[in-house]
C-alpha cells in the first residue's frame, strides 16, 4: 500500500485539474441550449469557417459574438490578431472567444472552463 500512496496522489491531483481538452463546438453548443433560458436571447445565427463555429446571440438590437476554434492555441492566435487591428475586446475562456456581456457570456464561460 505504501508503494502505491504516490500513484494515488497522482491520481487525486490530475482528477482535480479537471479536463485538458478543449470542448468541442458541439459540446459547447448544447451546454448553452441547456443553460440558457430562451428568453435570453431573441435569435441566434450560427456559421462555420475554416474550423471555426461562429454563434451571434441577438437580443434586443445588442449581440453576443461567441467563436470557438479548434485549439486554445487558435484561440490565442485570433485574440492577438485582433489586438493588432485594435479590436480586442474578446474575452478568452480556453478555445472560446466571446464577446458581449450578460446572461450569455456567463453561460459561455460556464459552457467553456
Amino acid at each position: 500500500m505504501a508503494k502505491l500512496w504516490p500513484l494515488m496522489c497522482l491520481a487525486v491531483v490530475a482528477a482535480a485539474c479537471g479536463d485538458s481538452k478543449p470542448h468541442s463546438a458541439a459540446a459547447i453548443r448544447a451546454c448553452l441550449s441547456d443553460r440558457l433560458p430562451r428568453s435570453a436571447y431573441d435569435r441566434v445565427v450560427a456559421t462555420s469557417e475554416e474550423g471555426v463555429v461562429s454563434l451571434n446571440y441577438f437580443r434586443r438590437g445588442e449581440e453576443t459574438a461567441v467563436s470557438i476554434f479548434p485549439g486554445e492555441s487558435d484561440a490565442v492566435e485570433a485574440k492577438a490578431a485582433e489586438a493588432r487591428l485594435g479590436d480586442a475586446h474578446d474575452q478568452r475562456i480556453r478555445n472560446v472567444l466571446v464577446n458581449g456581456g450578460g446572461a450569455i457570456e456567463t453561460a459561455v464561460r460556464a459552457c467553456a472552463e
